[in-house]
């Protein structure tokens, strides 16, 4: 999330989102065959050993889930036990954890004496206009224990607290056996920005980037960035891709324009560059909302895939579109080349309720109607799934069937006023959950 002065940003949200008085209107669907509406891959139905991984978007716990979790018998992870299953059924699960799991310290890596659990507005939580982002270190322990499996650390927000709460953070990942990648101490430049993760027989290297730390000084370059240090990444994705003892690459680029369901012209670039040195996928986070699924294969015929916005998991945003995001589910196969190749890839639709009880993520099912609808116009509808149909994914097992669609977008026109009894009607609806 931007740092932004607080009118700034609510124009700027006013002008993109459906909020309590806006809506979001699309152009006419494509006339394609519902079926087809779909991502497959080539030689998917053909036996070996594989694995499923669950992607989710942003982790951002903002001062209101912060004081939701400092509550007596609260933690971090409650946010999302009614989808945790769900994660914990994946081989392997990642997510973006957006900011510092730093204590004892204040904006800018100041130390001071930390409160402990308690929202204090200097270690923990924060004033507008300035959003610095700060989480008690029970937090990455409650991510592992719920069911992640490895973590991206480098996001816009990942030196609020300074070179020093990068440090913190790292030490509070590696005290909670929580595998991160995108950050690194300071005066540690011998360490790896990627990791990698053992399931089943199949190691996934994840490599995470951000493009910017929101203008903060990084003095010991803890932070990869995805433009300023492209030839970095790109040749550490080959480097992944070129070790025997690696099946897959998987780079999570924090990235592309907040409240758009547009990638820009860089971000595909890079995605598409990243496929080509080796990358089995791409999925993306920061825009706060969905982007479109794009399929691109190489000239040597490997496919890969490519999320360029998976939205937010968890937050206190409020518009639609930023409540709405996803579960991304990814099945790799080990080939007889030694890598691990996308045989399905399908999502199961989140919402995120807020009421009396908090925060809590959900399964949308389809009672969030007008929410699904549009995660059915941002993303290929036919790789909706339930979580009743898992394992189960949109497959094509034809020989040489490409599959349908590689690349399912939108199209957004400009946001219209609703009638006032609609809005009503919607927060009669949102009290349900």
């Amino acid at each position: 999330m931007q740092a932004r002065h607080p009118r700034l940003l609510s124009n700027a949200l006013t002008a993109t989102f459906i909020g309590a008085f806006t809506t979001l209107t699309t152009t006419a669907t494509p006339a394609i065959p519902a079926e087809a509406r779909a991502i497959t891959f080539n030689k998917a139905c053909e036996s070996g050993t594989r694995i499923t991984i669950a992607a989710v978007g942003d982790i951002l716990y903002h001062k209101q889930l912060l004081y939701q979790a400092f509550r007596k018998n609260g933690n971090f992870k409650d946010f999302w036990s009614p989808v945790a299953q769900i994660l914990k059924r994946a081989d392997l699960a990642y997510g973006n954890l957006e900011g510092p799991a730093a204590q004892g310290l204040a904006a800018g890596g100041r130390r001071v004496r930390d409160p402990g659990r308690r929202l204090d507005y200097r270690v923990y939580g924060y004033r507008l206009p300035n959003v610095s982002f700060n989480y008690h270190p029970s937090a990455v322990f409650d991510i592992k224990e719920s069911g992640f499996d490895v973590i991206s650390t480098a996001n816009n927000h990942a030196l609020d607290r300074g070179w020093r709460g990068v440090d913190r953070t790292i030490e509070n990942f590696e005290k909670a056996a929580l595998p991160f990648t995108g950050t690194r101490k300071s005066r540690d430049d011998d360490r790896p920005w990627s990791v990698v993760t053992p399931a089943n027989g199949i190691s996934v290297a994840w490599l995470a980037c951000t493009y910017s730390a929101n203008g903060i000084p990084d003095p010991h370059k803890q932070v990869l960035g995805c433009y300023s240090q492209k030839d970095e990444v790109l040749a550490e994705i080959k480097r992944l891709h070129d070790d025997e003892n690696i099946h897959a690459v998987i780079l999570t680029p924090h990235w592309g324009s907040e409240n758009s369901h547009y990638p820009i012209r860089r971000q595909k670039a890079l995605a598409r560059e990243a496929i080509e040195h080796g990358a089995t996928a791409v999925i993306g986070t920061h825009p706060h909302v969905l982007q479109p699924w794009e399929k691109h294969a190489t000239e040597s015929g490997r496919e890969g895939l490519i999320i360029y916005s998976t939205g937010n998991f968890i937050s206190n945003q409020r518009r639609m579109p930023e409540r709405t995001g996803i579960i991304a589910l990814l099945e790799l196969q080990l080939g007889d080349d030694n890598k691990a190749r996308l045989t399905a890839a399908g999502y199961i639709p989140t919402w995120v309720v807020i009421g009396g009880r908090g925060h809590r993520v959900v399964e949308n099912r389809g009672r969030m109607r007008w929410a699904l609808n549009h995660v059915k116009r941002v993303l290929p509808s036919g790789n909706l799934v339930r979580s009743d149909d898992l394992p189960r994914l949109k497959k094509s097992c034809a020989e040489g069937d490409k599959g349908a669609v590689a690349n399912w977008g939108l199209t957004i026109q400009k946001p219209r006023k609703v009638a006032q009894t609609k809005k009503k009607k919607r927060r009669r609806k949102n009290r349900r959950y």
